[in-house]
């Protein structure tokens, strides 16, 4: 059966482990020695003192006839002083610091020549190198056949003590609608016009009966001259719907009425532009016609065409393209050297900025502005205003942030990139009947001056406010800086 049994403890010690040793050692510091000072701060003391007693002052009396002598004593001192200060540059463009005014404009005149009953169009205005004289070419934009009826230079001095606004100063016939007019840069007097039938004129207004010189060449224009620019003051280009860029040399003498000699011709053709670019025209050897054209202000070598499909080109007078087989007594050849991003319609006009060698505008019938840096092929800044097609876009004279637009609803744009990239700052009516404003120009010599041209043939000229015209500190940098952007 089974019971209970208590066996002895066994105990199995480890074969590896060792027993632990435990000992305890003790540490001491070296005395910690402290010493007491005392520090007392410096004595204060309050001390009383008194003002002396304010006495009244009686006036004196003033000594009218000694202040006079010293005043006529003074007088010339003090004039000559103030008449320093006045003229003085020491403190220009600070005082815009604290310019506060508004972007306005106002209608300082009217123009409008009578004797032509509203029937021909302001198909472009140009300002004379002195800034008092502007011109107006009448025409028509739109011809179903050839045209048949007279076109006309007008022009108005505004400076005049009693301008007739309803008749212009001077008036030149010709037998071809005049499509566009520009003044020479430095001679006051001398005009060049391009008209319907693609005759290019030169025009003496200082003669009592006014001279006029005209381009015969077999090679010239055959179709509407649309655009005319003076790269240097002996030499000027045009560009026409024929697709051809004409280089003009022009000779000024004393003693002889100025001449035109055809220098150098181009011709743009669908061959030049890459079979790559989305506007690229079908047949390459098509004609491109030019609707505008603008210079650039720093080399005289090189300029932009708007066509009218829609292209903008960049162009050079230094073209070693290979001669065509065109022209009788010179060389055609192609001028492009760069195709930019299309517009979608005819772009009516272009513009380089006259504060910087690179930046340039165009207006297109796409309702579009685009500014463009003339190394880029896309626009680096597209405006969208939805006022219509835009025909005329200009660069302000005297601010570099600053332009204006016109378009065919017959509304002012003006934009001051300094407040704003994407709206116009001013949006005016040029007309109340809406009618379309096919041109506008700056006044190179005093840059608060804007004139614009409509379809009835009215002629507008505006004053723009301080605040337009005079440039804060820094302007050019931030130009520079908007063109920079166009790497990004």
């Amino acid at each position: 059966m089974f019971r209970d049994e208590v066996q002895t403890c066994i105990d199995c010690p480890s074969t590896w482990g060792k027993t632990k040793s435990v000992k305890t050692y003790g540490t001491q510091t070296s005395a910690l020695l402290t010493n007491d000072v005392s520090s007392q701060s410096y004595t204060q003391r309050a001390i009383e003192i008194q003002t002396d007693t304010i006495e009244k002052v009686e006036p004196k009396k003033c000594n009218e006839e000694m202040l006079g002598a010293f005043l006529q004593d003074v007088e010339g001192m003090m004039s000559k002083a103030l008449t320093n200060n006045i003229n003085s540059k020491a403190f220009k463009g600070l005082e815009n610091l604290l310019r506060t005014e508004s972007s306005t404009a106002t209608t300082i005149l009217t123009l409008n020549h009578a004797p032509l009953h509203n029937e021909l169009s302001v198909q472009s205005v140009s300002w004379n190198a002195s800034g008092s004289v502007v011109g107006v070419a009448y025409g028509k934009p739109d011809h179903d056949n050839w045209c048949t009826h007279k076109g006309y230079l007008c022009t108005w001095n505004i400076d005049r003590g009693k301008i007739n606004t309803n008749k212009a100063d001077q008036t030149l016939d010709l037998s071809s609608c005049l499509m566009c007019v520009e003044f020479h840069p430095t001679l006051p007097n001398l005009c060049a016009g391009g008209a319907f039938n693609g005759q290019v004129t030169l025009w003496d207004l200082s003669k009592e009966e006014p001279i006029e010189t005209g381009s015969s060449e077999e090679d010239g224009h055959h179709e509407p001259v649309s655009q005319i620019c003076w790269t240097t003051p002996t030499s000027m280009l045009t560009v026409a719907m024929d697709g051809k860029v004409l280089r003009w040399d022009v000779t000024l003498s004393r003693y002889k009425p100025p001449q035109l000699t055809l220098a150098q011709a181009f011709l743009v053709t669908g061959s030049a532009i890459p079979r790559s670019h989305p506007a690229a025209p079908s047949n390459r050897k098509s004609d491109i016609g030019g609707t505008s054209l603008s210079c650039s202000q720093e080399d005289p070598t090189m300029f932009v065409v708007g066509t009218e499909s829609g292209l903008v080109l960049k162009c050079s007078t230094l073209s070693n393209e290979l001669p065509m087989d065109k022209g009788v007594k010179v060389q055609f050849r192609s001028p492009v050297t760069l195709v930019y991003s299309a517009h979608s319609g005819p772009v009516y006009d272009t513009h380089f900025s006259p504060k910087h060698r690179n930046l340039f505008l165009t207006a297109s019938t796409d309702a579009t502005i685009r500014l463009y840096n003339a190394l880029q092929p896309k626009p680096f800044q597209v405006l969208e205003p939805v006022a219509g097609y835009i025909f005329a876009v200009r660069w302000s004279t005297a601010r570099p942030l600053v332009f204006a637009a016109t378009t065919s609803n017959g509304a002012l744009l003006v934009y001051d990139l300094k407040k704003s990239r994407v709206s116009p700052v001013l949006q005016l009516a040029t007309n109340t009947h809406r009618s379309p404003a096919y041109t506008l120009a700056f006044n190179g010599r005093r840059g608060d001056l804007l004139c614009t041209g409509d379809a009835k043939g009215t002629v507008k000229v505006w004053r723009l406010s301080e605040g337009l015209v005079s440039a804060l500190p820094g302007e050019e940098k931030l130009l520079s800086r908007i063109a920079a952007s166009s790497y990004d």
